[in-house]
């Protein structure tokens, strides 16, 4: 105890800078603590003093919390450190109640005491003659550096030289980065003039950049073959090179150094650690969307938290430049991994409600070179997206629903189909140029912009394109998927477009749209076997096509069919993920061909000749005296025909032929003398009922009757 008591009197003497410690110098010391504490609680006489105060101070605590004044102390805390590292913590969490208390001590404490306190395992020290007031001073830690390896540099030795770096570099700019943001260029330049000309002088804490340069380099691997435009004298075509690419080889080896440094990309979690695990996923991305990249996406939007990027900066302690920088890096991290989850049925990472960062800005004025391009279209892709979560959730709601209310949840996804066209046709046609074809030059980043505008159309359409009845009855069909079994129609609802049907119609639509973007891309800039939205796309495209293919036969569905499986059979050179999925759109192209080759062969036993003739067979066989062709009556007598042979085609009223009363048997007519029927000579006989049973013959079926059927096209016969 005494050895306790002459430390403490040692501790005292060093923090209070009193020489002396008697009796008189401690009781002014404890009055002074005892008076601080008492301020801020409220004072009490009479009996009330002796009773226990802490009902009142957990009545006064709650009070004081349902006011609106106790909660402007919880805010968020967004702190920069060195290094692009930057420090976050939430309302409510642990660290933002340890520094309530610690605001709380400062009020409390007296400027002129010095006091040593003891809390937890952290030491505070209040210091004296503050010009500010107290501070409570700590050991502070953000980051596990004691984790990191010390070779973290190490991978620079397998760099390239600086002119394939800098090729790399411009195929990854001119074409990956389309209509996001991945890197500042000007940063990036500095970085590889770093790294190149004084490697000495980068740290631990620069990780982050020298991993990010090696998977910009496998990147631009990637792309690379999109830039031998010169040599080949034509637009670039990944099917031309063999496969696998031989630059895939350099492209891993990259990647696999890049890989290294990823735990202690983590641990340091600074920006370029999010930018760079966020081109980790972009790299795989090609490679495996449902899997390893959503993994690295997933893990950047973590990292990406962790520095609270996904929260608007509250301060200006940042630089307009990095600040800028967050925002896009962010935005294109939440957007890409949020996409990627709805197209491959992965449950939301992190809540659009806990988002409210500052969405890109165009200013040119804070960049140190040119500002970063696109800005427009980095902003119509994240409305984009938006859209596409928004459609999402009305869809994953039907899981819920009972049956009275899927026509209500099918008309707001019809109502959502319709603003996405407001929205599309609003955007200004000089900076999106949405019909590339009147356009002097295919623009990758524009093109983009449609593919995933399709994309998101196919995604609010395809749940319903299926069939109500699977049955192989329903190939043979001519009408769309909705039409197959269509609601029952009472009179409100007669002459509306069921919203299935335009879910479904605008869903095929958007499919064949993007074929003809893809074509475009090819036949100008060349398609990228490593863009996912070009790969994606199509393959998505080609699926909706393969699904009208079973239900009805068009030369232009084949014809999409034909030339979107050519282009993605193009772009899945060289990726194993790819080829897999192109197999099974082969499969299942096989499967309609088999299909199309039974109907055709069953068709070819019995050509449209041998029906007609098989039809006058029966007629022959049914008509009383039909085996006399020619009659003892002349052309000059009236014949009970119809005026237009109308078994071979399906009756269109109101477009001619029409038919007066007590004309003949169900509106027959009389035709002039002058008028031969099939090139005939002779008389026939009035059509026999037995015709009824043959019209299922007819592709477009037989009406039973003639009233009111003017037949064909605009009234004419067969349209003729």
């Amino acid at each position: 105890m005494r050895q306790r008591m002459h430390y403490m009197e040692r501790l005292l003497a060093h923090y209070t800078g009193k020489s002396t410690l008697d009796a008189e110098t401690l009781k002014t010391l404890a009055e002074s603590v005892e008076k601080g504490r008492a301020g801020p609680e409220p004072c009490r006489t009479g009996a009330g003093a002796h009773v226990s105060t802490e009902p009142e101070v957990g009545l006064e605590a709650e009070v004081q919390s349902q006011s609106s004044d106790s909660f402007k102390v919880d805010e968020i805390t967004v702190q920069p450190l060195e290094n692009n590292i930057t420090h976050y913590s939430g309302e409510f969490s642990h660290w933002n109640f340890s520094m309530r208390i610690k605001q709380w001590i400062e009020q409390c404490v007296n400027v002129g005491l010095l006091g040593l306190f003891l809390w937890g395992e952290i030491l505070l020290t209040i210091a004296q003659d503050a010009p500010d007031g107290p501070k409570t001073q700590f050991k502070e830690y953000y980051r596990p550096e004691e984790l990191q390896s010390s070779n973290a540099v190490a991978s620079l030795s397998s760099l390239p030289p600086r002119y394939v770096a800098d090729f790399l570099v411009h195929a990854f700019f001119n074409h990956a980065e389309t209509s996001y943001f991945y890197v500042e260029r000007h940063w990036l330049k500095e970085k590889l003039d770093l790294v190149y000309e004084n490697p000495a002088s980068l740290t631990r804490r620069d990780v982050g950049t020298v991993c990010m340069i090696l998977i910009i380099f496998a990147i631009g691997t990637q792309y690379a073959y999109l830039d031998s435009r010169d040599e080949r004298g034509g637009p670039p075509s990944a099917a031309a090179d063999s496969s696998p690419f031989s630059e895939d080889t350099i492209g891993i080896m990259f990647y696999q150094q890049a890989c290294r440094l990823v735990p202690d990309v983590i641990t340091i979690s600074s920006l370029e650690s999010v930018q760079a695990c966020l081109l980790i996923g972009l790299y795989t991305l090609p490679l495996d969307a449902s899997g390893l990249s959503y993994v690295y996406l997933n893990l950047a939007v973590k990292l990406a938290i962790q520095n609270g990027m996904h929260r608007k900066y509250p301060g200006d302690a940042i630089d307009p430049v990095i600040r800028e920088t967050r925002n896009r890096v962010w935005w294109t991290a939440y957007t890409t991994e949020k996409r990627i989850g709805i197209f491959h049925g992965r449950p939301v990472s992190i809540a659009a409600s806990d988002v409210d960062a500052e969405l890109p800005t165009d200013r040119t004025d804070i960049w140190p070179a040119s500002a970063p391009p696109n800005t427009a279209h980095m902003l119509a892709t994240l409305q984009l997206n938006n859209a596409l979560s928004r459609i999402a959730y009305q869809i994953s709601l039907f899981k819920t629903y009972e049956k009275h209310e899927i026509p209500e949840g099918m008309a707001k996804l019809v109502e959502m189909k319709a603003q996405l066209h407001n929205w599309w046709n609003s955007l200004p046609e000089s900076t999106f140029c949405k019909d590339p074809t009147s356009g002097p030059e295919v623009f990758r980043p524009t093109m983009h912009l449609r593919l995933e505008y399709c994309l998101v159309r196919m995604f609010a359409g395809r749940p319903f394109i299926f069939p109500r009845d699977s049955a192989r009855s329903t190939a043979s069909s001519s009408g769309s998927p909705a039409d197959s079994a269509p609601p029952p129609r009472t009179s409100s609802s007669t002459g509306k477009t069921h919203p299935r049907s335009v879910l479904v119609a605008d869903c095929v639509d958007a499919a064949l749209c993007v074929v003809e973007t893809c074509r475009l891309l090819r036949n100008s800039v060349g398609l990228a076997r490593a863009s996912y939205t070009e790969f994606s796309s199509c393959r998505a495209a080609l699926l909706v096509i393969i699904t009208q293919c079973l239900q009805k036969k068009t030369d232009r569905l084949r014809d999409a069919l034909r030339e979107g499986m050519a282009m993605l059979k193009e772009m899945s050179a060289g990726g194993e993920s790819a080829k897999s999925e192109m197999s099974l759109i082969e499969a299942f192209e096989r499967a309609i061909s088999r299909l199309d080759t039974a109907d055709d062969s069953s068709s070819a036993k019995e050509s449209d000749y041998a029906r007609f003739k098989k039809w006058e067979m029966l007629w022959k066989t049914d008509t009383p005296g039909a085996h006399d062709v020619r009659s003892d009556r002349g052309l000059d007598a009236a014949l009970p025909i119809p005026p237009y042979p109308m078994v071979f085609g399906r009756g269109n009223q109101g477009q001619g032929g029409h038919v007066a009363p007590g004309a003949g048997r169900q509106g027959t007519a009389s035709l002039p003398p002058t008028m031969p029927f099939f090139g005939l000579d002779g008389s026939l006989s009035p059509m026999p009922p037995a015709l009824d049973e043959f019209s299922a013959m007819f592709e477009n079926g037989y009406v039973p009757g003639f009233e009111g059927l003017g037949g064909g096209v605009n009234g004419n016969w067969m349209g003729l």
